[in-house]
């Protein structure tokens, strides 16, 4: 009986604590130095979303010149929204890190994390921010800022994960080189005794274009490389026992079938490639990249005659080799037929293989040593810019209207362009 008419006062006591201490807490006068809208969700959504537009416009200035917003933010912010702070403290770490330029990694780590950051900014694809650091490199004996230190530490993190997935690969064994002698042009066909068909008569190959290599990265239908990549793939599924003898060297017909079901297997290249018993031209898989040749020699006079082949030549001394990519081998060129050469589909990167009727191992010693030497040829889908706008005839001018409810014509020169007109083109 003691306990219980204790209990009760108890508790009403410190109920009335409780409750005091909560009115003092509420009338109490808020910290001077904290703004009142520190904690305000919408108040901060704002300046994340601006310091979020500044850290990307940073990222994306070619020149390098847009400065990176101060991530300093006071505690109450960092309190509150812990999470949003810190990401956006990493975004500038690993920003202020790629903006240096490569350093003691190899290309493909540091394009790898070019590409990781700009997925974190929302660039699509992320691969279109590899131009404008593709050619930038740290100036020797720079030291790092912690801040730099910092996103170099996750960057490095980040691209060695597994789920991480690489959609192109430089090759340092060619990546940088100079360009070496070329090979002499293929031989024309000899029989089992060396002695020379007749059957069917030598085709010279068509030259091939010259001049310094030129990147094909702004331009790369990356959409369209993956659908050609996963069109290959699962052509290469069905390749078992049963139908080795009926798919075994038949590698271009394959490839022609991938490139049918993504729409990349047009007229251009039926009028190039020689149909059956056709012997004033060969039907091998080298000659994918003889018809290329021809359209390319077309392209350097009109850009737009190409346009129904979408398909550019990649250099592997300037540009990865990308997912969805065509690799075409001369004859003899790492070992493949002596008399049709070889032509494959570049179905993954990690792990690095390509398809045509089966899967392949890429060896990336092979594919150098033959790019180098110019026995292999490589072509990427290409994002096809309009057509350019045909010029509209101009409409007389009329009179200068003299009463006062007409604008002058100087303000009527300044007026925007009517609907339905392109305007120019800004780099």
């Amino acid at each position: 009986m003691t306990k219980r008419r204790w209990s009760r006062p108890l508790v009403c006591i410190l109920s009335l604590a409780w409750a005091a201490a909560a009115r003092a807490g509420a009338a109490a006068p808020a910290n001077p130095e904290a703004p009142a809208w520190a904690l305000d969700p919408k108040v901060f959504a704002a300046a994340r979303e601006k310091c979020l537009a500044q850290i990307r416009a940073a990222f994306l200035d070619s020149a390098g010149q847009s400065p990176l917003p101060a991530t300093d933010f006071p505690d109450n912010y960092a309190v509150s929204f812990a999470t949003q702070t810190a990401e956006l403290k990493s975004l500038a770490a690993q920003t202020a890190y790629v903006r240096l330029g490569r350093g003691p990694e190899d290309m493909s780590t540091y394009a790898d994390m070019v590409v990781h950051l700009a997925a974190r900014l929302g660039v699509d694809p992320p691969e279109s921010a590899l131009p404008i650091y593709r050619g930038r490199v740290r100036p020797a004996g720079q030291a790092l800022t912690p801040q730099q230190e910092q996103g170099f530490s996750e960057l490095t993190a980040a691209v060695r994960t597994p789920g991480f997935r690489r959609r192109a690969i430089y090759i340092p064994a060619i990546f940088g080189k100079p360009a070496s002698a070329r090979a002499s042009a293929p031989t024309a066909l000899r029989g089992a005794k060396g002695k020379r068909r007749r059957s069917r008569r030598a085709v010279a190959p068509p030259p091939e274009p010259q001049g310094p290599p030129r990147s094909v990265l702004e331009s790369i239908d990356w959409k369209r490389a993956d659908e050609l990549a996963a069109a290959a793939a699962s052509g290469a599924d069905g390749w078992s026992r049963k139908t080795r003898r009926r798919r075994k060297g038949r590698c271009y017909e394959w490839v022609r079938m991938a490139l049918q079901k993504t729409g990349l297997w047009t007229e251009e290249f039926r009028s190039e490639v020689s149909s059956r018993g056709d012997s004033r031209r060969p039907r091998r898989a080298y000659s994918f990249a003889w018809a290329m040749n021809k359209i390319e020699s077309r392209m350097e006079k009109d850009p737009f005659i190409g346009r129904p082949a979408p398909l550019r030549r990649l250099d592997l001394r300037v540009d990865p080799l990308v997912k969805g990519s065509i690799v075409v081998f001369d004859r003899n060129a790492c070992g493949f037929n002596s008399r049709s050469g070889h032509i494959e589909v570049i179905t993954s990167i990690e792990p690095l293989r390509a398809s045509s009727y089966k899967f392949h191992e890429v060896k990336l010693d092979c594919l150098a040593k033959a790019a180098d030497a110019g026995q292999v040829h490589i072509y990427v889908p290409q994002r096809l810019d309009p057509y350019p706008p045909k010029p509209e005839p101009h409409p007389a001018a009329a009179p200068a209207p003299s009463d006062a409810n007409h604008a002058p014509a100087q303000v009527t020169a300044a007026l925007p362009p009517p609907a339905g007109t392109i305007p120019a083109a800004t780099p």
